[in-house]
């Protein structure tokens, strides 16, 4: 058999189109969607609570509606039961890429995050983003 450099190229080929898939790869899981939601919990009323629901995509995104919720069980028993939510005049809420919203709970809107408030239960954030499932984050518990 003589070998007539075919084969090298064809090894070339094969080597860079495996290179540029892993490369594509890697790029869809860079951008892929990503939310983080975090909070600030205080014992005073006056001063209140805050979540801050951060966007960690490249694109921007559209959160619709949200509710805070208590959590009690384990998977795939967990229960939720809602106790915060914006009501029906809720708006769309634009999150830029990278940025984040701050939701601020205090005195009428003030939960608490102690013993006797969560009696056992942990505290979880649904959030429905148009286009997507919701969402459920723990944030406390």
């Amino acid at each position: 058999m003589e070998s007539t450099g075919v084969n090298y190229i064809a090894w070339w080929g094969a080597a860079l189109s495996t290179l540029l898939a892993l490369v594509k790869l890697w790029e869809l899981w860079r951008d892929r969607f990503r939310i983080d939601v975090d909070c600030n919990l205080t014992s005073m009323p006056e001063i209140g609570n805050q979540i801050f629901v951060r966007n960690l995509s490249a694109n921007p995104m559209i959160l619709s509606y949200w509710e805070l919720l208590h959590g009690s069980g384990v998977w795939p028993f967990l229960r939720f039961s809602v106790f915060e939510s914006p009501g029906p005049d809720a708006n769309d809420i634009k999150i830029e890429p990278h940025s984040s919203k701050t939701f601020k709970f205090a005195e009428a809107n003030y939960f608490g995050s102690g013993h006797k408030f969560l009696q056992g239960r942990k505290i979880y954030m649904r959030l429905y983003v148009a286009g997507r499932r919701p969402v459920v984050k723990k944030l406390y518990g």
